[in-house]
């Protein structure tokens, strides 16, 4: 099995110079083999995304992106953990580096977005094409989860840390070593922070319980068995899903290649931005929750999370299990 750098994955095509910016004889590639995939991150990492392989399904031939054995979120944690400490830690506010550190490693480096973002690649020409998508659905359901159940992981980090002294070190080395549009990120309060409230979220609740009982209880027994899953989805799903991302997700089909890049740096700030900024105030609502006097329960603190899909907050039968899911589209 081939390792090619820059995540391309050519599957028994040659790459078209019309289909990029910049495309030259380089990037003419026969592959008749699966390839494996991988994308730089910086001068030190390099990250398996899996494997890519055509088959033969009842529409012609498919595309199938395998995920790596071990996540992408897994990979960019186990290499912070052993960076040493930044000789100087990057200006802004603490929660504001956490937006940026959450958004990195779940989203950006931590999610087949990854693939989709790799600078390597030279830029597709149809990112000037508004009516074009970019981004398949199933490409959309494998970046949900897999973002969602490192941003799970990463709450439990950080909740497992009761000085947050080793958190506070991640959140500084993944600002210093991962490569992001910006450092810091400011904290946008918005209604994920409102159902952090305990007396708004008791009103929910008993909304629930007074019209709603059985599908309160449904949540309730969802909670008490994923509760960082619970939290992750509905931040995932404001941070990430409900944001600009829609405007390139949307649109007609035009294949969705591999060899380049698909989104442009703008592009990119805009939808790091809009994560960051989100993400600061989902775990500034940990902060909250660890601060509450008196106390409720982590299920109790959650709940509210999975009952606000009116409010555009909880997001409609995300998965609670999966951390990655297989991706397949047309050749």
């Amino acid at each position: 099995m081939r390792m090619l750098d820059g995540a391309h994955c050519l599957l028994r095509q040659r790459i078209k110079p019309s289909l990029a910016r910049g495309a030259d004889s380089r990037h003419v590639v026969h592959a008749d083999m699966p390839e494996a995939l991988r994308v730089r991150v910086n001068d030190e990492l390099m990250l398996d995304a899996g494997v890519c392989e055509t088959v033969s399904g009842p529409g012609g031939q498919e595309r199938i992106i395998h995920s790596p054995a071990t996540t992408l979120f897994h990979q960019v944690l186990a290499y912070l953990r052993d960076k040493p400490d930044p000789p100087k830690v990057s200006s802004g506010s603490m929660v504001g580096r956490e937006g940026v550190a959450a958004a990195a490693l779940a989203l950006r480096w931590g999610s087949y977005l990854a693939v989709l973002l790799d600078r390597e690649k030279p830029l597709w020409l149809e990112v000037d094409s508004p009516g074009t998508s970019r981004i398949s659905d199933g490409e959309m359901a494998c970046i949900n989860i897999e973002t969602s159940a490192a941003l799970a992981d990463w709450i439990d980090v950080y909740r497992a840390d009761r000085t947050r002294r080793d958190y506070e070190r991640l959140v500084n080395r993944a600002v210093a070593y991962l490569p992001m549009p910006k450092k810091t990120s400011r904290l946008k309060f918005t209604k994920v922070g409102v159902l952090a409230e305990p007396g708004v979220a008791s009103q929910l609740v008993e909304a629930f319980r007074a019209s709603r009982a059985s599908q309160l209880e449904r949540v309730r027994a969802d909670v008490e068995r994923h509760p960082s899953r619970v939290l992750s989805n509905a931040l995932v799903n404001t941070a990430w899903r409900n944001g600009p991302v829609e405007d390139i997700h949307a649109g007609v089909f035009r294949g969705y290649p591999l060899e380049v890049r698909r989104m442009t740096p703008a592009e990119e700030r805009s939808l790091m931005a809009f994560a960051s900024e989100r993400l600061a105030e989902g775990m500034d609502v940990c902060l909250r929750f660890d601060m509450e006097r008196p106390p409720r329960g982590w299920v109790d603190q959650v709940l509210p999370y999975g009952l606000a899909e009116m409010m555009l907050i909880t997001p409609s039968r995300w998965t609670l299990t999966e951390v990655s899911r297989e991706v397949r589209q047309p050749v």
